[in-house]
């Protein structure tokens, strides 16, 4: 009896950044212009690494970030208006 699973997404690769060599910065500056989708899980997110891939993470058609609840002052200020504007936008879809 075959007992592996398998996923429909491809295989998990996890990527720290604990390895000198090697961090997530360049994984997903390098991954961004091959990938379609990428599912991120942090525990503690900071809006400069999306504005330090800028120009990457907008090849992609989904982006996924699941983040813990550890965020700096300006990370949570850019956050609050970004809810602000998606909530700006659904009411003016609503009004229509």
């Amino acid at each position: 009896m075959n007992n592996k699973s398998k996923t429909s997404g491809g295989d998990l690769f996890i990527v720290d950044n604990s390895d000198s060599e090697w961090k997530v910065r360049q994984y997903l500056h390098e991954w961004a212009d091959i990938a379609r989708a990428m599912d991120i899980a942090t525990g503690y997110f900071e809006i400069g690494a999306l504005l330090a891939l800028d120009g990457q993470w907008q090849k992609l058609e989904r982006l996924r970030i699941l983040m813990g609840d550890r965020v700096s002052m300006h990370t949570k200020k850019a956050l609050l208006a970004g809810i602000e504007k998606a909530k700006g936008v659904l009411d003016q879809s609503n009004e229509k």
